[in-house]
């Protein structure tokens, strides 16, 4: 029997995407950064406990600013992917500015991480025509943004989309469909099947302001985990696995 691939995924760190928004005028203090000082490690306990390949999807300006903590994450085999440089409404840039920032977050992160990522995910969902021809000259090998479709497909070079869809992610049932944690949870294991029927890969994304900062939804998260590991039909990889079954 073919297993149906999961992966399990991360996005945004610390205060990169507030500070683009607008929402705060300069980073947090240490001891008020709840999502970065208590989200990120409840989250990375559980998906540990559980022995969950994760990838991270980490902004440019965080690389910057959270060097070493990036840096522990990749210690502990936590992927790495590049998320954009603040956290930008990737699809709505022009062309010049999404490569001088792709630019910008690729040479952060290689610095950080003594070697360069060749993982992206387009914050804010889509990717674009150009991002895609921008990575692929980078080296990149896995575009996980958005795609209407979930199934995997080439993009570029040696590029190749793994995509996900907005039911696999905590902030579509917490912060735009004020969901309990209960009703995420069904909405989840429905996508389960739904990928199982149609014989494609499921990529969740959680956020640390999202879902590690309750511990309702960090049981709905673990729930999930769980029900995942226990479904003898579904098989647990890292998220450049998937790009594998490419052929």
């Amino acid at each position: 029997m073919t297993k149906t691939l999961v992966s399990f995924t991360l996005d945004n760190l610390g205060d990169a995407a507030d500070l683009y928004r607008g929402n705060i005028v300069a980073p947090r203090p240490k001891g008020a950064n709840y999502a970065l000082e208590t989200g990120v490690p409840a989250l990375l306990e559980m998906y540990a406990r559980h022995r969950i390949p994760l990838t991270y999807f980490v902004e440019g300006w965080s690389a910057d600013h959270y060097p070493d903590l990036v840096r522990d994450f990749a210690s502990r085999g936590i992927h790495i992917g590049m998320h954009g440089w603040q956290h930008e409404i990737w699809h709505l840039l022009d062309d010049a500015e999404a490569e001088e920032l792709l630019l910008r977050a690729h040479k952060s992160l290689t610095a950080t991480l003594g070697q360069a990522p060749t993982t992206f995910r387009a914050p804010g969902g889509k990717t674009t025509a150009h991002t895609q021809k921008v990575l692929a000259q980078l080296g990149y090998r896995v575009d996980a943004s958005y795609q209407d479709s979930a199934q995997p497909s080439r993009a570029a070079g040696e590029l190749v989309n793994v995509p996900y869809q907005w039911q696999g992610v905590d902030a579509t049932h917490w912060l735009w469909h004020k969901r309990s944690p209960a009703e995420a949870l069904a909405q989840w294991r429905q996508a389960i099947e739904q990928s199982i029927l149609a014989a494609t890969p499921l990529v969740f994304i959680f956020h640390s302001h999202v879902m590690g900062m309750q511990n309702e939804r960090i049981a709905a998260g673990n729930d999930l985990i769980e029900t995942v590991l226990a479904d003898e039909r579904l098989q647990v990889v890292p998220l450049t696995a998937i790009r594998e079954t490419i052929a």
